[in-house]
């Protein structure tokens, strides 16, 4: 909201000039705080999920199921997002055979928690699994891509995965955030030092291109070259760095609308039961 945002960017302003370092941590704290968008079940032509609840690595978590049966497939949203966001796509798994599975990640939609990082997601996936799985494939948009590129390397079990508008990292993200909530330059380095502090490892080791270049298993992007959330740059990076992995523009899609293209589930359908 304008006014929320004006204060924030004011406070900001103020606690830099007064108390730098409290300036860097509130920074810090921020860019580690999702906004949270309601949880509500989502009806795709009549088709509508089962919602279940799962604790995991100390984490209360909100998931929904598409489908009864067959092969599961993992489908995990984006920053600010949540599972609902995976809807169109996990009906059109149910309809071939497949149990979809989409979970609120944490400090997302239903799920508990206020502040959330990539290393935690991370970590969870592989959890996740181990408790609901196997999963035959995952699924990731934008953050949630990234998260399942480096959930495979910590141990994710998966057969092939598909990345749609994969976020590189968070070190664009951060700088981003910085400019838009106004913090000054000088805070830049005391900001990063409070998130390495929070996460426990340095933002560059979060890099998805890094994890992928020890990944094998057969893998689909699907970017917008236009797309003016996540760059198409931060995909190609990631497909350039996975063996196996194919690139296929989705010119026109955007960032979000591209969970509902009906060019981009066929793609991923065609891709995921071959």
């Amino acid at each position: 909201m304008p006014l929320q945002l004006a204060l924030i960017r004011l406070w900001i302003q103020v606690a830099s000039a007064v108390t730098p370092r409290y300036a860097e941590r509130f920074a810090a704290r921020l860019f580690l705080t999702p906004r949270r968008r309601p949880a509500v079940p989502v009806h795709v032509d009549g088709i509508g999920p089962v919602q279940f609840t799962i604790d995991v690595n100390e984490e209360h978590l909100v998931g929904w199921r598409w489908g009864a049966s067959g092969p599961k497939v993992l489908l995990i949203h984006g920053w600010s997002g949540r599972a609902a966001d995976m809807s169109s796509l996990a009906v059109a798994l149910a309809r071939r055979g497949y149990e979809a599975i989409a979970v609120d990640m944490p400090a997302h939609g239903g799920s508990a928690g206020r502040r959330t990082n990539l290393a935690i997601w991370s970590r969870l996936l592989p959890a996740i699994a181990r408790q609901i799985g196997p999963f035959d494939a995952a699924v990731g948009h934008s953050f949630g891509a990234a998260a399942v590129t480096h959930a495979i390397d910590e141990g994710l079990d998966v057969a092939r995965a598909v990345l749609i508008a994969p976020a590189l990292g968070p070190a664009y993200f951060m700088e981003r955030m910085r400019r838009f909530l106004r913090v000054p330059p000088a805070r830049t380095v005391g900001m990063e030092r409070e998130l390495i502090r929070m996460v426990g490892r340095p933002i560059a080791d979060f890099n998805a291109d890094l994890v992928a270049a020890r990944l094998a298993q057969p893998a689909l992007i699907l970017h917008d070259p236009n797309d003016d959330e996540v760059p198409f740059a931060h995909g190609a990076a990631i497909a350039a760095a996975w063996r196996g992995s194919t690139i296929v523009p989705a010119t026109g899609e955007g960032h979000y609308r591209i969970l509902k293209s009906p060019a981009t589930i066929g793609r991923a359908l065609d891709f995921l039961v071959s």
